[in-house]
């Protein structure tokens, strides 16, 4: 592996309660590959986060500060800072293990055709990890977002090569949106091991804002779809296709807020997989947003 190749971490902030800022950046600092720098984007918190930034005295850190704009604007502001070889996204509120980059650097580098590397996660205060399928297609993405944000490290070039970028056309769903736009042109995996501790608590997005989730799914599908076919009966087919062929996983996010069966007309709801049950009820019928 070449130790020159280095990474820029990007960092939104939007305030995050200090014990979990604090383990976050520390579990960033502490990273067994030290070459990177680790932009920390402050959206406009209003608690102490700040000072929480600023008490680390670190010259790999770079602060940036904007009036609070969400986490598109906050991650494109430090995309455009970004000068390593690699991005790596981080969560403030979620624990990278110390050998996290070492090993997915050394993936990359290894593995010179996929421009993305994903990996599990290990939910903090459970024994669940959340897993996620290994070569993503199109067909995983159309069944669901294929990746947990937090883990993702790829090759800046080749997403500067196709001008791909956050957009907030998917409020809730933005790295959902990047990832389908990007499997037109890119290879993407996961590694098969878990990369950090996830962190699920009523207050963060995860757990939030499940209407506005499921809608930001909804147009990113409609996306999906756009590139296969105008057809509406291919469509269905096609998404019919997806949910069947999506392997089951021990995915807490899916057990507790599945949003794989909202589709336009479907009336069967997923509510919630316990063990390995499935629970549905039948609920309005969700149209599709344009």
């Amino acid at each position: 592996m070449n130790s020159s190749k280095w990474i820029s971490v990007l960092m939104p902030v939007y305030n995050t309660k200090e014990e979990f800022l604090r383990t976050a950046i520390e579990s960033i600092l502490n990273q067994t590959f030290s070459n990177f720098e680790f932009i920390i984007i402050n959206d406009g918190s209003t608690n102490n986060a700040e000072d929480v930034i600023l008490s680390y005295k670190d010259d790999r850190i770079i602060y940036l500060k904007q009036e609070n704009q969400g986490i598109v604007a906050a991650l494109n502001n430090g995309w455009d800072r970004a000068k390593g070889e690699y991005i790596a996204r981080m969560d403030s509120d979620d624990i990278s293990f110390p050998d996290r980059f070492e090993k997915q650097i050394e993936y990359l580098e290894k593995h010179s055709q996929y421009s993305l590397v994903g990996g599990y996660a290990e939910v903090i205060d459970s024994k669940n990890v959340i897993k996620k399928p290994k070569d993503v297609m199109v067909m995983d993405l159309l069944a669901d977002c294929a990746f947990i944000h937090p883990t993702i490290m790829f090759r800046k070039a080749d997403f500067d090569k196709y001008n791909l970028r956050y957009t907030d056309e998917a409020l809730y769903a933005e790295d959902y949106l990047l990832y389908a736009k990007a499997v037109q042109y890119l290879k993407m995996t996961n590694m098969e091991e878990p990369l950090i501790k996830y962190r699920i608590y009523p207050e963060n997005s995860t757990s939030s804002n499940l209407d506005e989730r499921v809608k930001s799914s909804f147009i990113v599908q409609d996306k999906i779809l756009d590139t296969l076919s105008k057809d509406e009966k291919i469509r269905k087919e096609v998404l019919n296709i997806a949910y069947k062929q999506k392997s089951k996983t021990n995915n807490i996010i899916e057990r507790i807020f599945s949003l794989k069966n909202l589709y336009k007309d479907w009336t069967k709801y997923k509510l919630v997989t316990i063990c390995g049950i499935e629970l549905c009820f039948m609920s309005k019928k969700y149209k599709k947003f344009n």
